[in-house]
């Protein structure tokens, strides 16, 4: 508990001369304060209330930048105002929830800050599920207003969905649905003011089934408490201008849009991923930030030509990434090619921030996820739930300013539920402390590979293959062993241009880091690794037919 609160001491010792330089305590003047005032009296504690404050503070600077173009906080406000007006008078009832299917556009941001403004419960639904996956969380939580891109259209209708359908996104066709752009011309009485914080629900990563639901209320002092911790870390200021590339319904990605909007920073966001456009963005808008999962900063160095650039690059002050492991020789190159400003959260959708890694810390311990986040308490227990000693593997569980009180419950199915032991919930994972309390991921508690008795956890063995200068890709699996009860299979994914390597060689390359019993029996050249949009490893894909 001592080692704790030291840390949290020091953490707000780094964080209140960053926050003072950063421009958020610049004064607002007599006339700001009315307004601040007035707005926090019309949303509360709010997502919206976070906007308009940076709305009246920095009216005219550019809050967001997309495919469309940009939009400036004022514009971006007005915006909102009217399509959450739009909204409460189109329907009969005041909405209680908004579901939002969007891509990284302005269209996310309105639709959030919309829905905001109306009190509602906002639901942030995966772009990237199937049809059949996507009507049933539909079915599931069924909110009243549904904002999504057109590329959505065949999977809502065919669901035959029965609350208000606006579309954030028109990219192809014509269409008789209202979209947000037509809700924002519009002019309607303004909404009763927000009486109760507004309740998010962000989806689990579905990795192994139906992504489940995690609803929460964000109190004001867990939004201070990540305020402080990315101010101690990131040092964020009102003149950034941050890439953001994770996908905006994910919890890293939802923060990465709003931190800085709520500080009066730029955001550049794309509705895909391009590498090579990424750094387009970086060099034309002397980008200063860049928030992006590990497979996106692996597409990085895999761009042709990449030192060449850097001068272009000369603004970029630091790297966030997260929401996925990250291999220790990605850090490295990462640290290689852009300097020491990498820095690597870690989290969970029932947890929220766990916990941060700053470039310091990479430096030293490349493979570490660094140290709990303000607020945040980590505890590494054994099997007999007793607290595990330094460097000794045990569950990782926490406790946050965010509380996990369960799963949005499916009809007729069995409740899923994760561990809690004294306020603190199991993220699933295992994990160690080194002797300065940094933290260390070993893998997945499901993940764990059992093989003649040994238990073996694939990071280690992904992070070794990762080594091998031809392998930019790479997961390890168990597999069924009648002799060995499991053994482990390999899936690689080559550098461009290289030769497959022996198996042999792939063998001793092994061998040469890890236990004999460490090595995988069969090794499997694959395109791409299938991830989901946040990056983590669609393990179940690997173990069809089609992948043996």
């Amino acid at each position: 508990m001592r080692t704790e609160l030291e840390h949290s001491l020091r953490q707000w010792v780094s964080a209140l001369p960053a926050i003072a330089t950063s421009g958020m305590l610049a004064p607002v003047g007599p006339r700001g304060a009315v307004a601040l005032a007035r707005a926090f009296h019309q949303y509360g504690p709010t997502p919206a209330m976070l906007l308009a404050a940076t709305a009246i503070r920095h009216p005219d600077k550019v809050a967001i930048i997309d495919d469309s173009g940009q939009l400036t906080y004022r514009q971006l406000q007005e915006r909102a105002e009217a399509i959450a007006a739009a909204l409460f008078a189109a329907t009969a009832t005041p909405p209680k929830s908004v579901g939002i299917i969007c891509r990284n556009h302005r269209g996310f941001a309105e639709a959030l800050a919309a829905g905001a403004q109306l009190g509602a419960e906002l639901i942030f639904i995966n772009t990237e599920l199937s049809p059949a996956q996507l009507r049933a969380i539909l079915a599931r939580h069924n909110p009243d207003v549904l904002i999504y891109d057109d590329e959505y259209a065949a999977t809502v209708e065919g669901f035959d969905y029965p609350g208000l359908r606006v579309l954030a996104w028109r990219e192809t066709g014509t269409s008789t649905l209202p979209s947000l752009d037509d809700l924002a011309a519009q002019h309607h009485p303004v909404p009763p003011r927000v009486r109760h914080a507004v309740k998010l629900t962000l989806l689990t990563s579905g990795t192994t089934g139906l992504a489940k639901g995690v609803r929460r209320s964000i109190a004001p002092t867990a939004i201070a408490l990540l305020t402080a911790t990315g101010m101690a870390i990131l040092r964020l200021r009102t003149s950034d201008r941050v890439i953001v590339a994770p996908p905006m319904f994910h919890g890293f990605g939802l923060l990465a849009l709003i931190g800085p909007m709520a500080l009066g920073a730029t955001v550049i966001c794309r509705r895909r991923f391009d590498a090579q456009t990424t750094l387009d963005d970086m060099a034309r808008h002397r980008v200063t930030v860049v928030m992006a999962v590990p497979v996106m900063l692996q597409r990085l160095l895999a761009v042709p030509d990449l030192s060449e650039s850097a001068a272009t690059r000369s603004a970029l002050r630091i790297m966030v990434t997260g929401a996925a492991p990250i291999a220790p020789t990605t850090v490295s190159a990462l640290i290689e090619a852009f300097g020491p400003i990498v820095a690597n959260g870690y989290g969970s959708t029932e947890a929220g921030l766990v916990t941060i890694a700053t470039p310091d810390d990479l430096v030293v311990a490349p493979h570490t996820v660094g140290r709990p986040a303000l607020g945040v308490s980590v505890r590494i227990l054994r099997a007999d739930r007793c607290e595990a000693a330094t460097g000794e593997i045990g569950e990782i569980f926490v406790r946050s300013g965010l509380e996990y009180t369960g799963y949005t419950p499916d009809a007729g199915a069995k409740a899923a539920t994760k561990a809690i032991i004294d306020g603190h919930v199991s993220t699933g994972d295992m994990g160690h402390f080194d002797a300065e309390r940094r933290l260390f991921i070993d893998g997945r508690a499901d993940d764990m590979v059992v093989s003649g008795g040994e238990n073996i956890f694939p990071g280690e063995v992904e992070d070794r293959l990762a080594a091998h200068p031809d392998i930019t890709d790479a997961v390890v699996i168990g597999v069924p062993d009648a002799e060995f009860g499991q053994v482990l299979r390999a899936f690689i994914v080559l550098a461009s241009g290289a030769a497959i390597p022996t198996e042999d060689a792939l063998k001793q390359h092994m061998r040469a880091g890890l236990e004999r019993y460490k090595v995988p029996k069969r090794f499997i050249v694959l395109d791409e690794i299938p991830r989901n949009a946040g990056g983590k490893v669609l393990r179940a894909r690997l173990h069809t037919p089609t992948a043996s």
